[in-house]
């Protein structure tokens, strides 16, 4: 299953980068807008926009940065694109070596399957060499107060109903709706550690860009 698995990852990098050469050109490729200094990390429930507005930062030339999983590929997703899909193995061996700034473990029961582990971390690597993040509560918490200083922290507090009409479109398989939408009240319940709070569904990624330092 793990050869299969590298070998599928490996067929997906070939389609969609014929002219890379290999996966650090692909990563050290990527823009990076000198005029912003702060770091800026998205915070928000399931179905906030927080892919949206991380696409439309990167747009704007921000470096985004490219978090690690062992969930699997939703329709549309690609290899080194919108993660780097691994096996477990090679996540708990990272793990080992101490080279996620921070990580964390969730557990799924996607639709008709038995309940999996998943695993979602950010390199210590790619935090240093990145800009904008998609980041959940339990991985902020890893941040130091000296990283924290540095960054701006946007919470995409979007109402419920928004939230789940928008996962309901995306028609993922993978994971429960209700399950996610009733862990995130969970995990944000005490969550005030922001510098800008957006609670209009149709916010303006323009607008976020610019009170960026």
């Amino acid at each position: 299953m793990q050869i299969i698995s590298l070998y599928q990852d490996k067929l997906f990098y070939l389609f969609y980068y014929k002219k890379i050469m290999d996966k650090e050109q692909f990563l050290n490729s990527r823009n990076f807008d000198d005029k912003k200094k702060e770091k800026t990390i998205l915070l928000g429930k399931s179905g906030s926009g927080k892919d949206y507005l991380m696409r439309k930062l990167v747009e704007k030339g921000l470096r985004g940065c490219l978090k690690t999983t062992t969930r699997p590929q939703r329709k549309f997703e690609v290899q080194w694109v919108t993660y780097e899909f691994v096996a477990d193995w090679t996540f708990q061996e990272r793990i080992k070596n101490d080279e996620f700034l921070c990580y964390q473990k969730f557990e799924v029961t996607p639709e008709g399957k038995k309940p999996e582990t998943w695993y979602y971390g950010i390199t210590k690597k790619e935090f240093d060499n990145s800009q904008v993040f998609i980041m959940t509560p339990g991985e902020f918490l890893n941040i130091s107060p000296e990283l924290r200083k540095k960054c701006f922290v946007v919470y995409l507090d979007i109402d419920r109903e928004t939230r789940e009409k928008r996962l309901t479109r995306r028609e993922d398989k993978n994971d429960s709706i209700k399950r996610r939408l009733d862990s995130d009240e969970i995990d944000f319940k005490d969550f005030t550690d922001y510098d800008l709070r957006i609670k209009d569904p149709d916010f303006n990624a323009d607008d976020i860009y610019d009170l960026m330092d």
